[in-house]
Order: C-alpha cells, then structure tokens, then sequence
C-alpha cells in the first residue's frame, strides 16, 4: 500500500512539474511575441475588396420563411 502510495505521489509530482514548464515557457513565449513590435491588436483593413456582383442573391432581412427545415 504504501509503494502504490509514493508511485502516486511521483506522479502526481510529475504532473505538476510539468504543467508548471508548460506554463512557464508559454509565458516566455507570450513574453516574447508581445515585445515586437507588430500591429496585433491595432488591425486596420488593408484589402481593396470589390463588391459584389448585381446578379448575387441578396440575404433576406427579417423573418425567414422556411418552415423549421433547418430544425
């Protein structure tokens, strides 16, 4: 009982510490990235998309008959 007792608390030990690095080197990572200077969090649009075409279906605005078929 008491060897299947400290195999559990290796592993759960185990575990922990490695969940502990997961947690660290995400951390040292997020670090990382956030120190550039890239435009996250400031997107601006940068794509000139035309618009579309007249002979595109329109979506419809308001209720939509449709029966529940989608139910």
């Amino acid at each position: 009982m008491n060897s299947r007792l400290s195999r559990l608390a290796a592993a759960v030990l185990l575990v922990g510490a490695a969940a502990a690095v997961a947690v660290v080197l995400n951390l040292l990572l997020l670090g990382a990235a956030s120190a550039q200077n890239d435009p996250v969090g400031r997107l601006t649009p940068r794509a000139h998309v035309p618009s579309a075409p007249a002979w595109v279906t329109r979506p419809k605005h308001g209720h939509i008959e449709d029966a529940g078929a989608d139910d």
